[in-house]
């Protein structure tokens, strides 16, 4: 039983190294159109590695003299590896080595060699043809376009053609024409056999042609064959070309309007970012029209507005620094000090009080002093003061020497007593104490304020005005 599995064993193995040690790789090229003996021809290669391992593949060149090989890429003029299970693909390109070679067909065989000593040949055919037998060609040309994808209205755009005559046929007229929606131009030029030729258009466009895609379409024309036309896509780019226009500015009564004129020369409209310098003050005094805002820079400020700007239209942008508020509002309070001077009461009138006793029971003796004042530059005649004591307290009948006496007393039992003095002329800056004392009938728990006192007297035009005082406050 274990010699059976041994055996077993051993013989899987040698299956497997034999079968990778099999290689195994395929070899597939195209046919190539004739050439003439100066040309070259291009052949496609296919090759394929089907074995299990990695083959090393040598392609012998040297087995005929009378051409010249060349691979595309070039690593495969070389010793190449190609991955089991993988395929590269490349050209051959034969040249003959003599341009004297006679015209027919020509069978070559291209060895490829792997490393492991397989052999695979490929024949393939090699076509030269007869240069004199110039009636049999029909017309075969080989195009390059070279054109700028991003178009700038503002500057000549060049279009290339280039032209390769890939027979013996000589062109003496060749007709190109470009065609687009946006242009068009034909030329005529004569292309040598197997020679090329270089046909430039330069494109002038309107300055201000609006952005927009176009083709642009080069058909070219020999005889009765016209060729497939060669198309290459364009966008003619947006611009901006900005024209500005800054009038004088303008100042009056500390207001200075500055007026800016755009206008945009390009081909798109755009909107404009605008700023103005300002400063932490003149912002709060600055306006812009189309309106803007304020934006800092790294510390700087610059009042800011978004301006649209439609194509060859002017608009104008017009930055406002207007202090005026500011020259109003110091007139008014200038303007509103005169007034109060002007207007103000000639006679101004205060009441205090001090309290000189407080007995037993809770009740007050109270001194009242009444201040009257000429604060005008001119005489008052005619001062009447009028004071009220409430019904809680009595005015002391003794009067200090040389304190100024009322008048009337006039006593309510309900609204209290009324004291008026009166002053014949109260000359200017003249200052009047009247004093009196007052006694409370009741205990005053708290603080209560007396009446204000009412003066009268006559201006200049003999009315009669009224200045009141405040109300005297009273606490123990």
């Amino acid at each position: 039983m274990r010699k059976t599995m041994k055996f077993l064993v051993l013989f899987t193995l040698l299956l497997t190294i034999i079968a990778l040690s099999v290689s195994a790789f395929e070899v597939k090229m195209s046919d190539a159109d004739g050439i003439y003996a100066n040309e070259s021809a291009t052949y496609r290669v296919v090759l394929t590695n089907d074995g299990y391992v990695d083959e090393t593949i040598n392609i012998n060149f040297e087995l005929d003299q009378r051409w010249s090989f060349e691979t595309s890429p070039q690593i495969y003029l070389s010793q190449f590896v190609v991955q089991n299970g993988e395929s590269v693909v490349f050209d051959i390109v034969i040249t003959p080595t003599s341009s004297y070679i006679s015209s027919g067909k020509y069978a070559i065989t291209i060895p490829f060699i792997s490393d492991r000593g397989e052999i695979v040949e490929e024949d393939v055919i090699l076509q030269i043809k007869n240069p004199n037998a110039l009636t049999d060609y029909l017309p075969s040309l080989n195009f390059l376009l070279d054109a700028q994808e991003g178009v700038d209205p503002r500057q000549t755009s060049k279009v290339k053609l280039e032209i390769r005559n890939r027979n013996p046929l000589d062109i003496p007229e060749m007709e190109i024409a470009l065609t687009s929606s946006l242009y068009n131009e034909t030329k005529t030029v004569p292309i040598e056999p197997l020679g090329s030729t270089t046909v430039v258009f330069e494109i002038n466009y309107d300055t201000q042609q609006k952005p927009t895609d176009d083709t642009i379409v080069l058909t070219v024309t020999v005889g009765d064959k016209i060729f497939s036309p060669i198309k290459k896509d364009i966008e003619i780019i947006a611009y901006s070309d900005i024209v500005e226009y800054k009038k004088p500015a303008k100042s009056f009564f500390f207001k200075t309007t500055t007026t800016t004129e755009y206008t945009n020369k390009g081909n798109a409209e755009v909107t404009k970012q605008i700023s103005y310098p300002t400063s932490t003050f003149a912002q709060f005094f600055t306006s812009t029209e189309p309106d803007g805002k304020i934006v800092d820079d790294d510390g700087l400020l610059y009042y800011v507005t978004s301006v649209y700007l439609p194509v060859d239209e002017p608009t104008e942008v017009v930055y406002v620094v207007n202090y005026r508020p500011i020259v109003v509002f110091i007139l008014l309070i200038i303007i509103g000090v005169g007034a109060y001077f002007v207007f103000r009461s000639p006679v101004i009138v205060s009441k205090e009080t001090v309290v000189l006793h407080v007995d037993k029971e809770g009740c007050m003796k109270i001194k009242v002093l009444v201040h009257i004042k000429n604060r005008s530059m001119k005489l008052i005649d005619d001062v009447e003061i009028i004071d009220k004591i409430p019904a809680v307290a009595e005015i002391e009948k003794q009067f200090e020497i040389g304190t100024m006496k009322p008048e009337k007393v006039l006593k309510h039992e309900k609204a209290g007593t009324m004291l008026v003095w009166k002053i014949h002329h109260l000359e200017a800056y003249e200052e009047r104490i009247i004093t009196y004392k007052v006694k409370s009938t009741y205990s005053i728990v708290g603080d209560f304020k007396l009446p204000s006192v009412t003066v009268k007297f006559r201006n200049k035009k003999n009315d009669i005005l009224r200045v009141s005082s405040n109300k005297a406050k009273v606490g123990k």
